[in-house]
């Protein structure tokens, strides 16, 4: 089994390294952020040990590069620091690193965590392999990728913004799901868009110009499906429908030869369903998944809102006919 021990400090790489080889371990050490990810790449290891006080990038830079990429994301990361706050623990998982232990643990205690990383990633190995082949080669190539994951944050932190700016308007459930689907349908490109509400009974669908029947049928049909995929005893409601962006009449039915869906939760509930379903082959990305899987926990709080705001006007205007009463 291969270790990457990055860490600026000689003294620190070389104990590691001893501690780990002693124990049967091969060691490939990297010194600062850029040269950890190059070597990654270069040497494929098993597990990484990260430093968070690195030149060049930060422990925490290189751990949310590597599991940014969906290949690499598979291979655990263990950060090992000086830094003992709450506050960095915190980062540190949300860096998306599978382990946070101080220099302080340099004996047992490190190899025991090592240990553990390396037996969980064995038995997800039983089911996915892992295939390192998108290398970094030098630091410019790294920056590069830096730049691109700053610029993909800033997008999801727009996307979440505007969507979670409708929970401040006081409107009801219904208008929620147009303005939602209304908002990701210039972010995403689909024909058709739904938002399934499993306990109100309700799903509403937007699509961007009017369907023929068996296109709707068809949709209506694959939102049974993978909402049955998701939770085999949830049912599909009645589907409401509102063209948006374009009311050309569909004059012959194309088909959905994409269709994606996302379940939405709510405290490790299911709640309900986002589907989108596109004409064209293909048409689910890599990008469409990562905005999809980013914007669940703001539409879900959007729609709790828009439950609350509507359960609270049905409450003012049963006690208004009662007072009339």
């Amino acid at each position: 089994m291969k270790i990457l021990v990055a860490d600026d400090s000689p003294v620190l790489r070389t104990a590691v390294s001893k501690l780990l080889q002693a124990d049967g371990y091969e060691v490939v050490v990297a010194e600062d952020g850029v040269d950890a990810i190059t070597k990654f790449y270069e040497e494929r290891p098993d597990l990484v040990l990260l430093d968070v006080q690195m030149p060049k990038l930060n422990g925490y830079v290189v751990c949310r590069l590597l599991k940014e990429d969906p290949v690499a994301a598979v291979i655990p990361i263990l950060i090992l620091t000086v830094r003992t706050s709450a506050e960095d623990r915190y980062w540190g998982v949300k860096s998306g690193a599978n382990g946070y232990l101080t220099k302080d643990a340099l004996g047992e205690e490190l190899l025991v965590a090592v240990k553990s990383a390396l037996a969980s990633q064995a038995l997800r190995e039983l089911t996915t392999g892992v295939d390192l082949s998108t290398p970094a080669t030098g630091e410019a190539d790294v920056l590069t990728r830096v730049c691109e994951m700053l610029d993909r944050k800033l997008f999801e932190a727009t996307v979440i913004n505007e969507i979670t700016a409708v929970a401040m308007k006081p409107i009801g459930i219904t208008e929620s799901i147009e303005e939602i689907l209304t908002s990701l349908g210039r972010l995403i490109t689909f024909d058709a868009a739904a938002v399934v509400l499993i306990e109100a009974g309700q799903m509403e669908t937007v699509t961007k110009r009017a369907l023929t029947e068996p296109d709707k049928d068809r949709f209506i049909e694959l939102s049974a499906e993978h909402l049955a995929r998701h939770d085999k005893n949830a049912t599909l409601p009645p589907s409401k429908t509102t063209v948006l962006f374009d009311d050309t009449v569909a004059e012959n039915d194309r088909g959905w030869e994409t269709f994606h869906s996302v379940p939405l939760r709510s405290r490790g509930q299911l709640v309900g369903m986002l589907a989108f379903g596109m004409h064209q082959p293909g048409g689910i990305t890599e990008a469409i998944v990562a905005t999809t899987r980013t914007v669940t926990p703001a539409i879900v709080s959007v729609l709790e809102s828009a439950k609350d705001f509507q359960a609270k006007l049905t409450s003012e205007a049963r006690a208004t006919f009662s007072s009339l009463a």
